[in-house]
């Protein structure tokens, strides 16, 4: 251990490098936020069942690797392929519709979605190299953040505990801040196995039961855009109660004007569309994912502002790095701040005694 305490200068050259260099790591940090923060999502909605296999295997290498090859990398698969097929809809959607302001709002994602969509290669090298190069490159930028994904949530199921030992032994004379960042831990991983939980599981139920129901449609109606509408159901879970029945008794009441539009279609299609949605996209998510996967209290208008906002400010990794702020600064306002004023006030009576 470096002892600068007879030195005062020495003192003063190792604060300013110490500042270059947490600089120097933020910077680098930032360049990999999206993908940091995800992998960070994936560590808190995977520790419980890398946890539960760890105690079988008493090897924390060999459970977290079988923790993300078996439910990790799957869950990233297939919400990334919902993902990228939500926005084909929405682009297709928003085209049908003619709003170019919102096209132009969500401009980033369908220009991804676009780059990985299919295409008739049997045409002149020429007209498809630019599109090659631009699918080459979404490749490469979106592997390389996948391995930070991965590598990310692979250490820190792996090292967790060495990382919670190391904060104690830092801070353990200062328990205020121990007391902050267990807060914050908790918090987080309620949200991200709770609620985010509960709507990538209610996303993919949701995205099943209209695909379904969409091969069984009468030719003349049918589930438009079911991985779009699977997708806004997932989100509309944030909303206590009510917030599925927002997505699909509107849509009910649609399949039902068209069954009754110059008789365009049988009526049983828009009672069975209801139905099915009712018992399985609205009564399981609500009364058995959400109870059995959220069990901190939580303000859900609050979480759904927060989800929402950001993914506006700050984009696709929005979603996954607000709930880090939110929980960071509550518990900032309501642990450290009133500790923070009765100093300050304790200080201001000592001062005028």
């Amino acid at each position: 251990m470096v002892d600068t305490s007879d030195i005062p200068w020495l003192t003063g050259v190792w604060g300013v490098a110490g500042l270059l260099i947490v600089a120097s790591v933020a910077f680098v940090l930032y360049s990999f936020v999206g993908a940091l923060v995800v992998g960070l999502f994936l560590y808190y909605a995977l520790r419980p069942v890398s946890r539960r296999v760890e105690r079988r295997l008493e090897r924390p290498n060999v459970s977290a690797a079988l923790t993300l090859l078996v439910v990790g990398i799957p869950m990233l698969a297939i919400l990334s392929y919902a993902g990228l097929v939500g926005a084909r809809e929405a682009d297709a959607f928003l085209r049908q519709v003619d709003l170019p302001q919102v096209r132009t709002a969500l401009g980033p994602y369908i220009d991804i979605a676009s780059a990985t969509a299919p295409r008739n290669l049997v045409r002149p090298l020429r007209d498809i190299a630019p599109e090659l190069l631009e699918l080459g490159s979404a490749v490469f930028v979106w592997a390389l953040r996948l391995f930070v994904v991965v590598t990310v949530a692979f250490y820190l199921l792996r090292d967790d505990r060495k990382i919670s030992t190391w904060v104690r032994a830092t801070f353990e004379r200062n328990y205020g801040v121990v007391t902050f960042l267990e807060g914050v831990d908790d918090d987080l991983s309620t949200i991200y196995t709770g609620n985010l939980i509960t709507i990538l599981l209610t996303t993919v139920i949701a995205v099943a039961v209209f695909y379904g129901l969409d091969t069984v449609a009468p030719a003349a109606t049918g589930v438009v855009f079911p991985v779009l509408l699977g997708l806004l159901t997932g989100v509309a879970t944030l909303i206590p109660a009510i917030g599925i029945k927002l997505i699909y008794f509107p849509y009910t009441g649609y399949l039902l004007w068209i069954a009754l539009q110059n008789g365009a279609g049988p009526l049983w299609f828009p009672v069975a569309f209801f139905l099915v949605t009712f018992a399985l996209v609205d009564v399981v998510p609500d009364f058995v994912i959400r109870a059995e996967a959220s069990k901190g209290d939580h303000n859900l208008g609050l979480m759904l502002l927060t989800y929402t906002i950001g993914a506006v400010v700050f984009g696709w990794y929005g979603v996954f790095l607000a709930p880090i702020l939110l929980v960071v600064f509550l518990h900032f306002m309501r642990d450290v701040l009133p500790n923070l004023l009765d100093r300050r006030t304790d200080e201001v009576v000592s001062r005028g005694d």
